[in-house]
């Protein structure tokens, strides 16, 4: 189907055998599998599945805790994680994974942020092979290719170790602007709810690093871009790297990703949801969040550095280098060479193209005013997005 997903049409379509929750804490699974209001007819054989993984998973999952988690708490990280954030469709992703060609670089594979308390059982070899049989060979909504052992963000796993996560929006649309700002914003949350949030994403940071010892931590994931005072006051010396994109792609490219996701991952009936109205102000949101945050904060260049995907399509190795050197990473010269190799083989690589409704367009230009001043974009839509007719 690709490009042509409507709400409507991604509404007929089967849903996935595997969920997220498949994955989930069995706590997290059952709140929202018992206390979700309107939940699908369409997702009672993917509830199912997921309801069985988890009986399998409990007893495994169990053990692996008692065995790891003390040394898991306990252990230090050696060097200060990387975070790279930044509205989603601006280009983290394309970032993260140039950078994850770094042999120095340790990061959450897609098999490890699906099941964040299976990572070093043996049932995770075993459901490797189920999830890689159901796996899209891309996300639907882009050319971005999906593979077990690719990098991926963490929001996954945080949300399958406690009941707040960002994913909730594609989980449960009736609800999608509380989903994001208690995810996000923690907006609602009381306070042990919060410290639980913080607990748990400490411990994945931690059992990542556990996971991968002996390598720099390398994560990415855009909701944390509304939570670097959260991430420095766990992890004091983080590093940094936002990205920044052209407005008018972000946007009609953000709307675009919706319907494939609803498709696969939710479970509440999403065909009347307002993509557009939720995305405008989620970007509102999120960009102004951050740029109070970078001048609050008033972190040093060593600590944060910037981009755009502009920069990054025109010179992904330069740019890189050029995060690099402000950053003060090392091993600059090895991990560049890699980087360079996986480029190269991104030559034919081409993004979607996409319309923008004339009052979405008005309301872009009006709202986002700030993000164009802020970045130095032309508030005019570039040549590739089309203004669609009335």
């Amino acid at each position: 189907m690709g490009e042509s997903w409507t709400l409507e049409s991604a509404a007929r379509e089967r849903a996935p055998g595997l969920h997220p929750f498949a994955g989930a804490r069995l706590r997290v699974f059952l709140r929202h599998a018992l206390l979700t209001p309107g939940l699908d007819p369409r997702t009672r054989y993917q509830r199912f599945i997921a309801t069985v993984a988890q009986a399998v998973r409990f007893p495994f999952a169990t053990l692996e805790g008692f065995r790891h988690n003390e040394a898991i708490r306990r252990h230090r990280l050696t060097d200060p994680p990387i975070f790279l954030i930044g509205h989603w469709r601006s280009g983290t992703t394309h970032l993260h994974n140039l950078m994850s060609r770094d042999p120095q670089f340790g990061y959450l594979k897609f098999s490890e942020t699906a099941m964040p308390l299976d990572m070093l059982g043996p049932l995770l070899p075993f459901a490797r092979r189920r999830i890689e049989k159901a796996l899209p060979e891309t996300r639907g909504f882009d050319k971005v290719k999906l593979a077990l052992d690719e990098p991926q963000e963490e929001e996954m796993a945080l949300g399958n170790l406690q009941p707040h996560g960002y994913y909730g929006v594609y989980h449960f649309p009736r609800d999608m602007a509380g989903q994001r700002d208690r995810s996000m914003f923690f907006e609602g949350l009381r306070k042990p709810e919060v410290k639980r949030f913080r607990r748990q994403y400490e411990f994945l940071v931690r059992k990542t690093a556990y996971v991968k010892t002996g390598q720099r931590l390398l994560f990415k994931n855009p909701p944390s871009t509304t939570r670097m005072r959260m991430i420095l006051e766990l992890f004091p010396d983080a590093r940094f790297v936002h990205i920044v994109r052209n407005p008018w792609p972000v946007f009609s490219s953000t709307c675009g990703k919706f319907p494939r996701l609803f498709s696969a991952f939710s479970w509440q009936e999403f065909q009347d949801v307002d993509i557009p109205g939720f995305v405008l102000e989620t970007y509102e949101k999120v960009m102004r969040r951050y740029l109070e945050d970078r001048d609050s904060l008033a972190l040093p260049s060593s600590q944060l550095a910037e981009t755009s995907y502009e920069k990054l399509i025109a010179d992904p190795v330069g740019e890189v280098g050029r995060l690099y050197d402000q950053l003060g990473l090392t091993g600059k010269d090895l991990g560049l060479e890699a980087i360079a190799s996986y480029a190269g083989s991104l030559q034919d690589y081409r993004p979607n193209v996409h319309r923008v409704d004339p009052a979405h367009a008005s309301v872009i230009r009006e709202r986002w005013a700030f993000a164009f001043r802020e970045w130095g974009y032309d508030p005019e839509p570039p040549r590739e997005i089309e203004i669609a007719k009335d």
